[in-house]
């Protein structure tokens, strides 16, 4: 019993790059606000300024759907940022109430974001005319989705520590409950089998 304690103690002591699972989470819920404020400010300029009209000049025969998504892109961009911003504080509540359905939420919203994003930068790529502008975006992209697949290890990390953990808190509970139960039945037994043989005698 004890050795399974300390091995649990350990898991929990372990780091990576300095970091152990729960910080590394925080600040993954830190990281994402702030580099989804930089985004947005840096993309404000730049998806504004596409104009509708202009794309339907250049390209009558462009996709319906392609042509929706560009002329709408820095307003899916700011939706979808704004609930990045919720599920980010979401996570970093999760962190200090110890409870897992804002980590999970956070890890498959992530994926989701950035999915979005890759696909508007697709789309707007060819709207910016200056080539340095295009090439900081692509690169202000890449890195960001980088920095979360290296943050996201430690949420998954911590996520499956404290799915075990919670695990293992249910099944010592049980078998506590169980073990109270039998021993109540046995007591209550052994007080029927000494009242009937006072009764007999």
């Amino acid at each position: 019993m004890l050795s399974v304690f300390t091995a649990g103690l350990s898991i929990r002591e372990q780091r990576w790059c300095g970091m152990s699972a729960k910080i590394g989470t925080v600040l993954s819920g830190v990281f994402t606000i702030v580099a989804t404020s930089m985004y947005l400010i840096f993309e404000e300029k730049h998806l504004q300024s596409g104009n509708c009209t202009e794309i339907k000049l250049q390209d009558p025969g462009i996709n319906i759907i392609r042509q929706l998504i560009i002329c709408w892109s820095f307003k899916i961009v700011v939706f979808v940022s704004s609930i990045t911003f919720v599920i980010s504080f979401l996570l970093l509540y999760s962190v200090y109430a110890q409870t897992l359905r804002g980590m999970v939420i956070y890890i498959i919203w992530i994926i989701f974001y950035e999915a979005v994003n890759i696909i508007i930068q697709v789309l707007t790529s060819t709207n910016s005319s200056i080539e340095m502008v295009r090439m900081m975006r692509w690169f202000g992209l890449v890195s960001r989705v980088v920095m979360h697949c290296y943050w996201m290890f430690f949420v998954i990390t911590y996520t499956y520590m404290m799915y075990k953990s919670k695990s293992q808190g249910n099944i010592l509970t049980y078998n506590r409950r169980t073990s109270t139960s039998s021993g109540k039945f046995l007591q209550r037994k052994s007080k029927i089998i000494n009242f009937s043989h006072h009764y007999k005698q």
